[in-house]
């Protein structure tokens, strides 16, 4: 608001306008104490996540381990199978 139009307006108008602007930031200030918890909250629980997230992928890279090392050692005892039976023993 410009000094121009606060000139023309009276004393009392001047005076709403400025409460209504503090009325506003008490407003705005309630509102920003309401929200910070629900952001601090969300922030957690993402974090949460990630780190499940995290686990579950080396939990998957430690079951492809075991499923390979098991795929090895079936394929290295069917093949001393064959070899066994080849060699008649």
């Amino acid at each position: 608001m410009t000094g121009a139009q606060l000139g023309e307006m009276s004393n009392f108008e001047i005076s709403v306008k400025i409460l209504d602007f503090e009325r506003r930031m008490k407003e705005q200030e309630s509102d920003m104490k309401s929200i910070k918890p629900i952001v601090y909250e969300t922030s957690s629980a993402v974090k949460q996540i990630e780190k499940s997230v995290n686990k579950m992928v080396e939990n998957s890279d430690k079951m492809r381990g075991y499923f390979l090392s098991a795929l090895i050692a079936g394929g290295v005892g069917i093949a001393f199978f064959a070899l066994k039976a080849l060699w008649g023993v």
